[in-house]
């Protein structure tokens, strides 16, 4: 019989989730909701809190058919472990052994990306046993949210330098770059990503896949009768957290699709749902930092590109001058990352640990000058 919590500490307490008044959520969610329940639906959703006590679980329910989601633990800004979750419920122990009355700071968060390709794959915070008392989490300085693709996914992250796998224990938010950002900038920040997709098309020429389509719903790309009962595909109401900046890190994908449609017509080529160009990616850019703007009013809308090579960097910096002439918002900025170099690659041949370093320090001192 599974061990429970409380078999080895008796003076652990069981709250439901939506019974913790000091809890701070992050992430884009469906919250708070009639099942009283929160779900975690996009990478780096999850849920932070502080405590005085000496032992710390939180009860999690999830499921998968192929794709499984993992979870990452950080007590006091340090990760201490990272693991996949099981179907069913899953008691975890985030801390224990711990000195009592010192307070201690725990972030329990989602590291993989929504699945797509699983209609099965969710991952629900039910609850938390803790033998002290909770207390407010410390104040953020900032809000940001960032946009991507596989980058922004942390793909490659993890594993070895000759890994190819396409599988959840190579994707993170614990090692990418946003991560370094909030630490840097104490920034509470949402990620919206998914590996292969672009503003305008994925990196197999497929038209529809694309960020700007699904960013209306709260996690439009989690499919599925049960993930939709969660919230899935209702309307996302930006007027609770309004950014700072948002970040946008897409290009990669569009500019690898477009070149393929546009090449020897081979199998990624015949892949193409319609038609692909550059000057509908171009207009693909503008009109998707006017629905940013429509969310965010006085966000600052910085779009980042480089991390994989600068293929349409021209194109992006065309879109986003046409964007400011069009609309005469000017609280818009371009940067170009540094690229990955040899040795600075992760898994998949995905920028590793040292490429997100570099673009993490780079995109945090560019927001720091713009937000103080």
């Amino acid at each position: 019989m599974a061990m429970k919590p409380q078999d080895k500490n008796k003076n652990l307490q069981y709250c439901r989730i939506d019974e913790v008044e000091q809890l701070f959520v992050h992430g884009r969610t469906n919250w708070q909701n009639d099942r009283k329940e929160l779900p975690l639906f996009w990478n780096n959703s999850g849920v932070e809190v502080c405590t005085d006590g000496t032992e710390l679980w939180i009860r999690v329910e999830a499921d998968y058919s192929v794709y499984e989601p993992w979870y990452a633990v950080e007590v006091n800004g340090a990760l201490v472990s990272r693991s996949m979750l099981q179907p069913g419920e899953n008691d975890i122990c985030l801390f224990r052994g711990m000195s009592a009355g010192s307070v201690k700071r725990v972030f329990f968060y989602r590291e993989l990306q929504p699945m797509g390709q699983d209609d099965n794959c969710y991952m629900i915070v039910k609850g938390l046993y803790c033998d002290g008392q909770f207390t407010d989490v410390p104040p953020y300085g900032h809000k940001i949210e960032f946009i991507g693709d596989s980058i922004s996914s942390g793909e490659g992250t993890y594993g070895a330098n000759d890994d190819m796998d396409w599988i959840p224990m190579y994707m993170s938010s614990s090692h990418n770059y946003i991560n370094m950002i909030s630490k840097k900038m104490n920034a509470d920040v949402r990620i919206i990503s998914q590996g292969g997709w672009g503003v305008y098309c994925s990196w197999d020429a497929v038209r529809k896949n694309n960020i700007p389509r699904i960013y209306d719903e709260i996690c439009g790309i989690a499919h599925g009768k049960f993930n939709e009962s969660l919230g899935t595909a209702n309307a996302y109401d930006s007027s609770n957290w309004q950014a700072d900046a948002v970040v946008i890190n897409l290009g990669t994908n569009d500019g690898t699709g477009i070149a393929a449609y546009n090449g020897s017509g081979g199998e990624i080529g015949a892949m193409a749902d319609e038609p692909l160009s550059i000057s509908e990616c171009e207009k693909s850019i503008t009109a998707f930092l006017k629905k940013l703007r429509s969310y965010y009013p006085k966000a600052h809308l910085l779009w980042v590109y480089g991390m994989l090579g600068y293929n349409i960097s021209a194109n992006i910096s065309k879109a986003i001058a046409d964007y400011m002439t069009e609309t005469g918002d000017d609280n818009v900025s371009y940067l170009t990352l540094p690229n990955t170099l040899k040795g600075e690659f992760g898994s998949r041949m995905h920028p590793g640990l040292k490429s997100h370093e570099k673009a993490a320090e780079m995109i945090s001192d560019f927001l720091l000058s713009k937000l103080g």
